[in-house]
């Protein structure tokens, strides 16, 4: 067994999470940019990270694109992680993981496209 999720992950990168979302998004967009992409309303990327309007978890933790949540949390499993429930999003179903030191990683997999 390897205890990486090396080959698991598409992408990973850092979401902040916030119940200030439109204020701490324009901050953002201050000093990063615009967005990438934003609905408006609870979710915006840019290239070093994203923002979320979900502030029930830790204000930051990893988002880990994954075509494979079944393996991933198997993974982490195996490893001693925390296993959350899986959640359908707006655009996504996520996992929350959770390290034995603390650290939370968002493990998520794209909904299909409308049609598809």
């Amino acid at each position: 067994m390897t205890s990486t999720f090396a080959g698991l992950f598409d992408r990973v990168t850092v979401m902040h999470s916030s119940a200030a979302w439109s204020d701490t998004a324009a901050e953002l967009s201050a000093v990063l940019g615009e967005p990438t992409y934003s609905d408006g309303s609870s979710w915006s990327a840019w290239k070093q990270l994203s923002l979320s309007d979900e502030s029930s978890g830790p204000p930051w933790a990893l988002l880990a694109r994954t075509s494979d949540l079944d393996a991933v949390a198997g993974h982490a499993d195996e490893l001693g992680w925390n296993v959350g429930q899986r959640a359908e999003g707006g655009h996504e179903t996520r996992l929350a993981l959770t390290s034995p030191s603390g650290l939370t990683v968002i493990a998520y997999t794209p909904a299909p496209a409308p049609g598809a």
